[in-house]
């Protein structure tokens, strides 16, 4: 592919020909031969969509020879949403915002059932300390660890002494 002439594909009026030009010609020569092709993209669909589809197809290639490509304003705007990376993107970060949301629920939820644990064994009295030093604790396990402590406790200070070792 290094020795054919990009602009033989570039010309094309079919944009997936076009695009083949990325593979064809020297390396040295890639940016250039990229910036033709978004061109010839631009100029040849109209829709955004489909230059949409086509600048993903060519952010790909163009990181197959390690180059990043930089999208300016063009005669016709693409809405970045539209972009498979986009949406992959979007789709992780959903992901890991539900995660950690499930997460901080867990927790959360562990705390207010210690509390009301603290409550029910100890007197409302000491709700307002425990919730104080439980704010410092974000570790799951921690949190689980208290609670079991909490059943197992005979007496106030027989609890509290799960928090002296992790002040």
């Amino acid at each position: 592919m290094k020795k054919i002439d990009p602009d033989v594909f570039i010309k094309s009026e079919k944009p997936a020909e076009v695009i083949l030009g990325i593979l064809a010609g020297k390396f040295k020569d890639k940016p250039k031969i990229i910036r033709k092709v978004k061109k010839r993209i631009v100029e040849i669909l109209k829709n955004e969509v489909e230059i949409a589809k086509y600048i993903d197809s060519i952010s790909f290639l163009a990181g197959l020879f390690d180059i990043e490509i930089k999208v300016k304003p063009m005669p016709i705007q693409v809405d970045i949403r539209k972009t498979f990376l986009y949406k992959w993107g979007k789709k992780e970060g959903e992901k890991r915002g539900f995660e950690k949301g499930k997460q901080e629920g867990k927790q959360e939820g562990l705390k207010e059932a210690i509390l009301l644990d603290v409550q029910i064994k100890f007197g409302k009295s000491k709700t307002k300390e425990v919730k104080t030093l439980l704010e410092k604790v974000d570790d799951l396990n921690r949190l689980k660890k208290i609670k079991r402590k909490i059943i197992e406790a005979k007496n106030w200070n027989d609890f509290i002494k799960i928090f002296g070792n992790h002040k």
